[in-house]
């Protein structure tokens, strides 16, 4: 799944979206080799959220999760979906032409980089018209505390503008929905990390 329809899902029913807020998005790209690699997006929704987003849907390809597996979590419904195999061949929703990108930089070192330099505005575009400031006051109290994580595991981290985590193995990198609907975000054209194989 790529930033575009990270946000899509964000912006998507409008009403559903008001009423129940709550959401996560998490993509982690393991780098099991200097050719292959593994993707996991997982996608948490209020389970209330999916159903109304399930009764607006058009086909079964508008469905929440219609690719993926769906796990119930109690209140709270996680769609997970799992591409593994060589770079080129993964696709990350390749109709859209995003996605990470992924590729051996030589010396047993593989790049990650998710390109984040048109997230903002196609958050904005999938919201609509420009929200009055009620409106954005409410989605921004619904959304407080949720928010799209990008990771890179799969082996020592040489080079990243992520956050490392303690064991120099993964870096991670956060972006809070309320930063993003706020239009204050400050974010790098590309978000990536470097794994050492």
């Amino acid at each position: 799944m790529t930033m575009t329809t990270m946000t899509r899902l964000a912006g998507a029913s409008g009403l559903a979206l008001l009423l129940t807020a709550c959401m996560d998005v998490s993509m982690t790209v393991d780098v099991q080799s200097e050719t292959e690699a593994e993707a996991t997006m997982v996608t948490s929704m209020a389970a209330d959220m999916v159903e109304m987003m399930n009764a607006q849907a058009e086909g079964g390809d508008d469905e929440f999760c219609a690719e993926g597996e769906l796990i119930e979590n109690g209140d709270m419904i996680d769609c997970i979906v799992v591409e593994s195999g060589p770079f080129d061949e993964l696709e990350f929703d390749a109709e859209e032409g995003e996605g990470p990108v992924i590729e051996a930089i030589g010396g047993g070192q593989v790049r990650v980089t998710f390109p984040t330099g048109d997230l903002a505005a196609s958050l904005d575009e999938s919201m609509g018209e420009e929200q009055d400031p009620q409106m954005q006051a409410m989605i921004s109290s619904m959304f407080e505390g949720h928010a799209i994580t990008l990771a890179v595991a799969g082996g020592t981290i040489v080079d990243t503008n992520m956050e490392i985590s303690a064991d120099g193995m993964s870096a991670s990198y956060e972006i809070p929905f309320v930063d993003l609907f706020a239009a204050t975000l400050d974010m790098p054209e590309e978000i990536y990390a470097v794994v050492q194989k």
